[in-house]
């Protein structure tokens, strides 16, 4: 007996599959402006490390929320 495969089915699964891509993409371009902000603040003057932390504070949540999501 065959079995029935719905076209809808098979849309969905690809176009999970495509948005979970996508995120793993993200998740390596926020890791890696987080590694470069890391970066730059260890050798930014004492007058920028308040913005500068503020950008890493974020960019961390943003990868929280993003991996969060995997």
């Amino acid at each position: 007996m065959a079995e029935i495969i719905h076209l809808r089915a098979i849309l969905q699964a690809r176009r999970r599959q495509r948005e979970q891509e996508y995120l793993y993409r993200c998740v390596e371009a926020i890791e890696h402006t987080l590694h470069r902000q890391v970066e730059e603040f260890s050798h930014a003057p004492a007058e920028e490390w308040p913005g500068r932390a503020s950008k890493i504070r974020k960019l961390g949540e943003l990868l929280e929320y993003a991996t969060g999501l995997l």
